[in-house]
């Protein structure tokens, strides 16, 4: 029986380069973040001008950003479809087109 087109013996393996795999990208996502942070922060400073208020602002909607972007990205398009459909489906039906003439 073969995984992944792999004999039984070098399944193992694979599946250990596998979980390797995720944790590096769980590195690399880190690296990333941290990545953002600073240029975050080199933003922030390019920003002296700004009020401490609208610098909490720029801030919130760029975490609110980053959220909204992990939620969809964690939908498959199936279910963006279907949330789609059950929106059209709620909405009322005031913006159809009327029927104009007989029939």
């Amino acid at each position: 029986m073969a995984i992944l087109g792999l004999g039984i013996g070098e399944s193992t393996e694979a599946l250990g380069k596998l979980i390797e795999g995720e944790e590096g990208d769980e590195e690399m996502n880190r690296s990333e973040k941290a990545s953002e942070d600073a240029k975050l922060q080199q933003q922030l400073d390019d920003d002296d001008h700004l009020t401490p208020a609208e610098r909490r602002y720029i801030e919130q909607k760029q975490r609110l950003d980053v959220q909204k972007l992990a939620k969809e990205a964690n939908k498959s398009h199936r279910n963006r479809i279907e949330d789609f459909n059950q929106y059209l489906a709620n909405m009322s039906e005031h913006y159809d087109i009327p029927k104009v003439g007989p029939g």
